[in-house]
């Protein structure tokens, strides 16, 4: 899948309908204290060639990148070899390594979505990779601090970003002529992409496509500089209570019932058949504009090289805030991470840490942005020849980099770090679906959210022995 985030099916990723060791602690980083050392003495002295598997889950031409550069690292040296183990899904992955808890057939390193986080440090089975960090010497340099602080809890570095994006706006360019807008000056906040859907509509008869990702929640709370649960976004300790039923979040609400009042927008679902439908009406000129992850350039990118879309031309453009232009606030980090197994040898571990330092160099970043739309992680990798010349030739790609460097750095743009944060999700596209199908008033569809979030967690702590 392209997509950053996308909503479980309702039981089959429940975590209340799945055995797992959880954490019986009372804290996010209950267990931290016993894991092994990720020490590189162990890979030097092991014999041979160390092989790991990784369960990755990139799709189209973002798996093709993913394969040249793992082949490349193989390439490089003789002590370290990667077996990709490709999955159809984030779902499909974190679904399957909680099955595998139990069989101990467990990958030595597993790429996770961002919302996988405290569910991941509640399964007590991966090493901080502040761990190996700390072993290697490993510096982190030029990274970018926001990227970094998604998968920073409570001052410990869990997972290391990878294949991180952003939310961005994509429209098209010829309609925004048509209808006698300014294809240089998209929407730049909430209101004014409402306020623009209703012009393309009433112009082109093409509106918004909108899928009804809560991932757009999640980051329109951000670019408020409000947190979307308590205890600083659940990163000084484990989140408890949901808040996004604030200015922002309401502001949100607002806008969909008002583009839904307007006829400028039709929704699509995050998960299911009908997923891509705003992308793919977007390239049809069924629609206007859309938003939606900065990882689906590369394929966009491919799909326009074929010809197929004539009265097309992208444009792309940042994430409209959610208040004005100037507001604190900024776009919180998505996409996914690097979990290293506390169940693998010393020498796969520390075979692990090598390859993702590989992976997070200022030449694999630039590789990787290039060929997928992915946000280039380092500074250097921004400023290295080849993603000048491409942000020269489609600037459209420095977006996703440029929002995420921009703004305020706090708990508020670092994200939400939620245990059942899937579940949320659901409860949230769920009540986002009720302004549409039901005619439900925005403010009592956000605090039927809030409340059914609260339960789902308060659930998810008891379940666990904590508070």
């Amino acid at each position: 899948m392209i997509r950053s985030r996308t909503i479980a099916a309702t039981a089959a990723l429940c975590l209340g309908a799945t055995v797992l060791p959880l954490v019986a602690g009372s804290g996010a980083l209950a267990g931290a204290a016993s894991t092994p050392v990720c020490s590189p003495k162990a890979l030097a002295s092991s014999k041979g060639p160390v092989t790991i598997n990784f369960w990755e889950s990139m799709p189209r031409a973002n798996g093709e990148e993913m394969v040249r550069l793992t082949d490349a690292f193989n390439a490089s040296q003789k002590k370290v070899h990667v077996n990709l183990v490709v999955q159809t899904s984030y779902q499909e992955t974190f679904q399957k390594y909680r099955s595998a808890l139990s069989t101990g057939l467990t990958p030595d390193l597993a790429m996770l979505t961002d919302t996988d986080t405290q569910a991941a440090i509640d399964t007590q089975s991966f090493i901080p990779a502040q761990t190996c960090m700390s072993a290697a010497g490993f510096k982190t340099g030029d990274l970018l601090p926001r990227a970094l602080a998604y998968w920073k809890v409570n001052k410990v570095q869990w997972g290391m970003p990878f294949g991180v994006s952003g939310p961005v706006l994509y429209y098209n360019k010829k309609a925004f002529t048509a209808a006698g807008l300014d294809p240089t000056k998209p929407p730049a906040t909430l209101s004014q992409l409402v306020s623009t859907a209703k012009v393309l509509k009433a112009k082109t008869g093409a509106g918004m496509g909108m899928v009804l990702d809560p991932w757009h929640l999640f980051t329109w709370m951000a670019t408020g500089n409000q947190v979307s649960v308590n205890n600083s976004n659940g990163r000084t300790s484990r989140a408890t209570k949901a808040s996004f039923n604030s200015s922002a979040g309401l502001a949100v609400f607002n806008a969909l019932a008002q583009m839904k009042k307007d006829g400028s927008v039709q929704t699509n679902s995050v998960q299911g058949a009908s997923r891509y439908d705003n992308l793919l009406g977007a390239g049809s000129g069924k629609f206007s504009m859309t938003i939606d992850t900065s990882a689906a350039q590369g394929t966009i990118e491919q799909l326009l090289a074929t010809g197929q879309y004539p009265n097309v031309d992208v444009g792309v453009a940042p994430m409209p805030k959610v208040f004005t232009t100037s507001s604190k606030g900024g776009v919180e980090p998505g996409g996914n991470g690097l979990w290293i197994s506390k169940r693998s040898t010393p020498a796969k571990q520390a075979a692990a840490w090598q390859y993702e330092a590989y992976l997070l160099s200022a030449s694999t970043q630039a590789a990787w942005s290039a060929g997928t739309g992915y946000i280039p992680l380092r500074t250097s990798a921004a400023n290295s020849p080849s993603i000048k010349a491409l942000w020269a030739k489609d600037p459209g790609f420095k977006v996703a980099y440029t929002q995420l460097t921009k703004g305020t750095q706090d708990a508020a743009t670092a994200g939400a770090v939620i245990g059942p944060f899937e579940d949320v999700n659901g409860a949230i596209a769920n009540a986002e679906a009720s302004i549409f199908v039901k005619n439900i008033a925005p403010k009592t569809a956000i605090n039927a959210a809030v409340s059914a979030s609260n339960g789902i967690i308060a659930a998810y702590n008891k379940r666990l022995g904590v508070k």
